[in-house]
């Protein structure tokens, strides 16, 4: 029972951050595995859907206040569904249970997924501490130029950014955001309701056209509801928040967080489970 409410207050949690910054959506599978004990298939999946109707949610306040990019959302946002279409369809279920084995350490699909999330947290933590993800003013004419070098650059990356997140069911913003900062210099509050664009389109392509042919028949709906209803209030409250407080102690805060539990994830799988 407590571990239900942690989860289910983990939702939230989430939701407060994609509306803060952005990404973070991929805090979503722990609580999925480890809280409420889904299966890995359904715990990516449930994380697919519920990242993006809160991204979706997240991305309404930012329409009117006229500070999404449409033009990169399209362009990145078109190769990141397609590499996401193609793990939830299709790659997903084509790598095996078990992969091989180090030693006496089985290397199965979970580790593995859990390791891109892992990877994908330690990603995040460094663009929240300012290792990565400051403007980089030198490139900010890159965009300007709407040149063919850009395009194809978005495209390429768009599609790697689809094809790794989406074995967690992650919506990728934890890679969009520093892509957007660094290589195109857009500024934060463009960035993050451009990515919450992105992450909102992927997602449900990605549920819609995979998971849901997949698996759509085992579905608990009623717990997407209602899951999904604690995650709008948290991406409302994050999205309220990122205007109205300056979130920089936060940020840290959560960053060594978030090292936290994804070190103690790879260790647990690794060396502890039974």
């Amino acid at each position: 029972m407590i571990e239900t409410i942690l989860g289910y207050l983990m939702g939230m949690l989430v939701g407060i951050v994609m509306g803060m910054f952005g990404g973070g959506g991929s805090l979503l599978l722990p609580a999925m595995l480890y809280l409420l004990h889904f299966d890995l298939k359904f715990a990516t999946a449930y994380t697919t859907i519920l990242v993006g109707i809160t991204a979706l949610v997240g991305v309404v306040p930012r329409i009117r206040q006229k500070i999404i990019d449409f033009p990169t959302v399209i362009a990145l946002g078109i190769p990141v569904a397609t590499g996401n279409l193609i793990v939830r369809l299709w790659l997903f279920d084509v790598v095996p249970d078990h992969l091989f084995t180090i030693g006496s350490l089985v290397v199965s699909k979970k580790i593995f997924v859990l390791s891109i999330f892992a990877g994908l947290i330690f990603l995040s933590s460094a663009t929240l501490l300012g290792f990565i993800g400051k403007p980089a003013s030198q490139k900010t004419d890159f965009k300007a130029q709407k040149s063919f070098a850009y395009y194809a650059s978005l495209a390429v990356g768009g599609l790697l950014i689809g094809i790794v997140p989406g074995f967690t069911g992650a919506g990728g913003g934890v890679l969009i955001v520093p892509l957007l900062i660094i290589f195109f210099g857009l500024p934060m509050r463009t960035v993050v309701g451009t990515s919450l664009s992105i992450v909102a389109f992927k997602s449900f392509v990605g549920f819609f056209g995979g998971d849901l042919i997949r698996i759509g028949s085992e579905m608990d709906y009623l717990f997407l509801v209602q899951f999904s209803i604690l995650m709008i209030t948290g991406v409302m409250i994050g999205s309220w928040w990122s205007q109205k407080f300056d979130g920089e102690r936060l940020k840290r805060i959560f960053a060594w967080f978030l090292l936290a539990l994804a070190a103690f994830i790879i260790i647990y799988e690794c060396f502890f489970k039974v």
